[in-house]
Protein backbone atom coordinates (compact mmCIF):
# COMPACT_ATOMS: atom_id res chain seq x y z
CA UNK A 1 0.00 0.00 0.00
CA UNK A 2 1.25 3.61 -0.72
CA UNK A 3 0.55 6.35 1.67
CA UNK A 4 0.39 10.15 0.99
CA UNK A 5 0.32 12.56 3.65
CA UNK A 6 -0.09 15.76 3.40
CA UNK A 7 2.60 16.56 0.92
CA UNK A 8 3.68 19.64 0.22
CA UNK A 9 6.30 20.58 -2.95
CA UNK A 10 7.67 24.19 -4.12
CA UNK A 11 9.38 24.05 -7.53
CA UNK A 12 11.15 26.90 -8.97
CA UNK A 13 9.63 29.37 -6.22
CA UNK A 14 5.89 27.85 -7.37
CA UNK A 15 3.71 25.86 -4.93
CA UNK A 16 3.23 22.36 -7.17
CA UNK A 17 1.56 20.62 -3.93
CA UNK A 18 0.06 22.15 -1.38
CA UNK A 19 -1.15 19.62 0.78
CA UNK A 20 -1.82 16.25 -1.00
CA UNK A 21 -3.29 13.20 1.39
CA UNK A 22 -3.92 10.03 -1.00
CA UNK A 23 -3.88 6.34 -0.08
CA UNK A 24 -3.41 3.87 -3.19
CA UNK A 25 -4.45 0.45 -2.10
CA UNK A 26 -3.87 -3.03 -3.34
CA UNK A 27 -3.94 -4.04 -6.58
CA UNK A 28 -6.25 -1.23 -7.64
CA UNK A 29 -5.55 1.23 -10.83
CA UNK A 30 -5.75 4.82 -9.50
CA UNK A 31 -5.85 7.28 -12.19
CA UNK A 32 -4.53 11.13 -11.00
CA UNK A 33 -6.21 12.81 -13.45
CA UNK A 34 -6.04 16.89 -13.60
CA UNK A 35 -4.34 19.98 -16.11
CA UNK A 36 -1.12 19.89 -17.46
CA UNK A 37 1.29 21.54 -14.80
CA UNK A 38 -0.55 20.49 -11.92
CA UNK A 39 1.50 18.41 -9.78
CA UNK A 40 0.75 15.08 -11.33
CA UNK A 41 3.90 13.67 -12.45
CA UNK A 42 5.70 15.34 -9.74
CA UNK A 43 3.46 13.25 -7.39
CA UNK A 44 4.77 9.92 -8.64
CA UNK A 45 8.61 11.42 -8.58
CA UNK A 46 8.18 11.31 -4.70
CA UNK A 47 6.68 7.85 -4.95
CA UNK A 48 9.93 6.53 -5.91
CA UNK A 49 12.19 9.07 -4.03
CA UNK A 50 12.93 11.31 -6.91
CA UNK A 51 12.10 13.91 -4.70
CA UNK A 52 12.09 15.07 -1.35
CA UNK A 53 8.72 17.08 0.01
CA UNK A 54 9.30 19.91 1.77
CA UNK A 55 6.66 18.93 4.25
CA UNK A 56 4.76 15.80 4.30
CA UNK A 57 5.17 11.99 4.07
CA UNK A 58 5.11 9.09 1.69
CA UNK A 59 4.95 5.56 2.81
CA UNK A 60 5.55 2.50 0.74
CA UNK A 61 4.65 -0.63 2.29
CA UNK A 62 5.39 0.83 5.42
CA UNK A 63 8.58 2.61 4.67
CA UNK A 64 8.68 6.20 4.37
CA UNK A 65 10.15 7.30 1.89
CA UNK A 66 12.08 10.38 2.27
CA UNK A 67 13.26 9.24 5.56
CA UNK A 68 14.46 5.98 3.93
CA UNK A 69 18.55 5.36 3.83
CA UNK A 70 19.96 3.92 0.69
CA UNK A 71 19.42 0.69 1.14
CA UNK A 72 15.89 0.61 1.83
CA UNK A 73 15.15 3.37 -1.14
CA UNK A 74 16.64 0.78 -3.38
CA UNK A 75 14.59 -1.85 -1.89
CA UNK A 76 11.59 0.50 -2.71
CA UNK A 77 12.59 1.08 -5.96
CA UNK A 78 12.79 -2.52 -6.58
CA UNK A 79 9.15 -3.18 -5.79
CA UNK A 80 8.35 -0.12 -8.60
CA UNK A 81 8.22 0.01 -12.59
CA UNK A 82 8.19 3.56 -13.70
CA UNK A 83 6.52 3.48 -17.55
CA UNK A 84 8.17 7.88 -18.12
CA UNK A 85 6.13 9.71 -20.66
CA UNK A 86 8.43 9.63 -23.12
CA UNK A 87 8.96 5.42 -23.18
CA UNK A 88 12.62 6.93 -22.04
CA UNK A 89 14.18 3.62 -24.05
CA UNK A 90 17.83 3.62 -24.17
CA UNK A 91 18.41 3.96 -27.22
CA UNK A 92 22.15 2.10 -27.81
CA UNK A 93 20.44 -0.92 -26.68
CA UNK A 94 18.45 -2.79 -28.70
CA UNK A 95 14.79 -3.94 -27.91
CA UNK A 96 16.18 -6.95 -25.54
CA UNK A 97 18.98 -4.93 -24.14
CA UNK A 98 16.05 -2.38 -22.79
CA UNK A 99 13.95 -5.41 -21.73
CA UNK A 100 16.73 -6.76 -19.44
CA UNK A 101 17.04 -3.35 -18.00
CA UNK A 102 13.80 -4.03 -16.28
CA UNK A 103 15.10 -7.09 -14.08
CA UNK A 104 17.43 -6.49 -10.85
CA UNK A 105 20.93 -6.24 -11.36
CA UNK A 106 23.30 -9.37 -12.31
CA UNK A 107 19.89 -11.55 -12.33
CA UNK A 108 20.56 -12.69 -15.74
CA UNK A 109 24.57 -13.65 -14.95
CA UNK A 110 23.17 -17.06 -13.78
CA UNK A 111 19.54 -16.88 -15.44
CA UNK A 112 20.10 -16.04 -19.21
CA UNK A 113 17.21 -18.80 -20.33
CA UNK A 114 14.79 -17.48 -17.75
CA UNK A 115 15.86 -13.61 -19.37
CA UNK A 116 15.35 -14.99 -22.40
CA UNK A 117 11.90 -16.06 -21.48
CA UNK A 118 10.99 -13.37 -19.33
CA UNK A 119 11.72 -10.78 -22.54
CA UNK A 120 9.88 -12.94 -24.72
CA UNK A 121 6.71 -13.27 -22.49
CA UNK A 122 7.02 -9.95 -21.36
CA UNK A 123 6.71 -9.05 -25.17
CA UNK A 124 3.90 -11.15 -25.82
CA UNK A 125 1.92 -9.76 -23.36
CA UNK A 126 1.86 -5.94 -24.83
CA UNK A 127 1.62 -7.81 -28.29
CA UNK A 128 4.53 -7.79 -29.66
CA UNK A 129 6.67 -10.20 -31.71
CA UNK A 130 10.08 -11.79 -30.67
CA UNK A 131 10.99 -9.93 -34.55
CA UNK A 132 11.63 -7.09 -32.28
CA UNK A 133 14.09 -8.18 -29.73
CA UNK A 134 16.88 -7.03 -32.20
CA UNK A 135 15.78 -3.60 -33.06
CA UNK A 136 16.62 -0.41 -31.75
CA UNK A 137 14.36 1.58 -30.33
CA UNK A 138 14.90 4.36 -33.62
CA UNK A 139 13.48 1.14 -35.82
CA UNK A 140 10.26 1.33 -33.52
CA UNK A 141 7.22 3.41 -34.18
CA UNK A 142 6.25 5.65 -31.33
CA UNK A 143 3.59 3.32 -30.11
CA UNK A 144 5.87 0.33 -30.19
CA UNK A 145 8.11 1.98 -28.25
CA UNK A 146 5.39 2.73 -25.83
CA UNK A 147 4.35 -1.37 -25.71
CA UNK A 148 8.40 -2.29 -25.21
CA UNK A 149 8.30 0.41 -22.39
CA UNK A 150 5.30 -1.27 -20.98
CA UNK A 151 7.10 -4.40 -21.36
CA UNK A 152 10.25 -3.62 -20.04
CA UNK A 153 7.84 -2.73 -17.02
CA UNK A 154 6.16 -5.79 -16.01
CA UNK A 155 9.54 -8.04 -16.93
CA UNK A 156 10.54 -7.62 -13.58
CA UNK A 157 7.08 -9.04 -11.65
CA UNK A 158 7.26 -5.89 -9.64
CA UNK A 159 4.66 -4.67 -7.17
CA UNK A 160 3.69 -1.10 -8.37
CA UNK A 161 3.41 0.55 -11.81
CA UNK A 162 3.65 3.77 -12.39
CA UNK A 163 2.42 5.25 -15.43
CA UNK A 164 3.05 8.82 -16.46
CA UNK A 165 0.79 10.31 -19.07
CA UNK A 166 0.89 6.92 -20.65
CA UNK A 167 -1.09 8.38 -24.07
CA UNK A 168 0.18 11.67 -24.73
CA UNK A 169 2.15 12.16 -28.13
CA UNK A 170 0.10 9.38 -29.83
CA UNK A 171 -2.41 9.43 -32.33
CA UNK A 172 -5.56 8.08 -31.30
CA UNK A 173 -5.30 4.96 -32.58
CA UNK A 174 -2.08 3.99 -31.05
CA UNK A 175 -3.61 6.23 -27.75
CA UNK A 176 -6.53 3.27 -28.01
CA UNK A 177 -4.12 0.65 -28.29
CA UNK A 178 -2.32 1.60 -25.61
CA UNK A 179 -5.44 2.26 -23.33
CA UNK A 180 -6.42 -1.26 -23.92
CA UNK A 181 -3.45 -2.71 -23.32
CA UNK A 182 -2.73 -1.15 -19.93
CA UNK A 183 -5.88 -2.76 -19.19
CA UNK A 184 -5.13 -6.43 -20.25
CA UNK A 185 -1.81 -5.69 -17.69
CA UNK A 186 -3.86 -4.90 -15.44
CA UNK A 187 -5.84 -7.93 -15.57
CA UNK A 188 -3.24 -10.65 -16.56
CA UNK A 189 -0.37 -9.18 -13.99
CA UNK A 190 -0.49 -9.13 -10.33
CA UNK A 191 0.35 -5.55 -9.24
CA UNK A 192 -1.12 -2.02 -7.88
CA UNK A 193 -1.09 0.61 -11.06
CA UNK A 194 -1.09 4.28 -10.71
CA UNK A 195 -2.21 6.31 -13.92
CA UNK A 196 -0.84 10.19 -14.48
CA UNK A 197 -3.10 11.43 -17.10
CA UNK A 198 -5.01 14.57 -18.19
CA UNK A 199 -6.39 12.22 -20.85
CA UNK A 200 -10.07 12.45 -19.54
CA UNK A 201 -10.91 9.52 -22.03
CA UNK A 202 -8.12 7.46 -20.53
CA UNK A 203 -8.63 7.81 -16.94
CA UNK A 204 -12.36 6.85 -17.31
CA UNK A 205 -11.33 3.74 -19.41
CA UNK A 206 -8.94 2.16 -16.95
CA UNK A 207 -9.71 3.24 -13.55
CA UNK A 208 -11.35 1.29 -10.49
CA UNK A 209 -10.90 4.65 -9.05
CA UNK A 210 -10.43 8.53 -10.54
CA UNK A 211 -8.51 11.53 -8.25
CA UNK A 212 -8.89 14.82 -9.63
CA UNK A 213 -5.44 17.11 -8.79
CA UNK A 214 -5.81 20.18 -9.30
CA UNK A 215 -3.57 23.32 -8.35
CA UNK A 216 -1.60 21.13 -5.79
CA UNK A 217 -4.72 19.64 -4.36
CA UNK A 218 -7.02 16.89 -4.59
CA UNK A 219 -10.50 18.42 -5.46
CA UNK A 220 -12.06 15.47 -5.53
CA UNK A 221 -12.03 11.73 -6.07
CA UNK A 222 -14.31 8.68 -6.58
CA UNK A 223 -15.21 5.82 -8.68
CA UNK A 224 -15.42 6.41 -12.78
CA UNK A 225 -19.61 6.61 -12.08
CA UNK A 226 -19.07 8.71 -9.22
CA UNK A 227 -16.54 11.05 -11.05
CA UNK A 228 -18.82 10.84 -14.11
CA UNK A 229 -22.42 11.98 -11.93
CA UNK A 230 -20.90 14.34 -9.68
CA UNK A 231 -21.79 17.90 -9.31
CA UNK A 232 -18.75 18.61 -7.99
CA UNK A 233 -17.79 22.65 -9.53
CA UNK A 234 -14.18 21.64 -10.12
CA UNK A 235 -14.66 18.21 -11.52
CA UNK A 236 -17.59 19.86 -13.53
CA UNK A 237 -15.12 22.48 -14.96
CA UNK A 238 -12.26 19.87 -15.77
CA UNK A 239 -14.85 17.72 -17.37
CA UNK A 240 -15.98 20.28 -19.42
CA UNK A 241 -12.66 22.00 -20.71
CA UNK A 242 -10.71 18.83 -20.78
CA UNK A 243 -8.04 19.18 -23.80
CA UNK A 244 -7.90 16.56 -26.55
CA UNK A 245 -5.23 13.69 -26.19
CA UNK A 246 -2.12 15.21 -27.83
CA UNK A 247 -0.21 14.54 -30.82
CA UNK A 248 3.06 14.54 -31.87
Amino acid sequence: MIEITDLHKTLGGRPVLSGVTLTVREQETLAIMGPSGTGKSVLLKHIVGLFDPDHGDVIVDGVSVPSADREAIAHIRSEIAYVFQNSALFDSLTVRGNLLMGLPPGFCDEKMLECEERARSALRHVNLGEEVLTLLPAELSGGMQRRVAIARAIIGKRRYILYDEPTTGLDPINATHIKELIAQVSVEVDATSIIVTHDVDCAFFLADRIVLLSEGVIKAEGTPDEMRNTANPAVREFLDAAPAVEVA
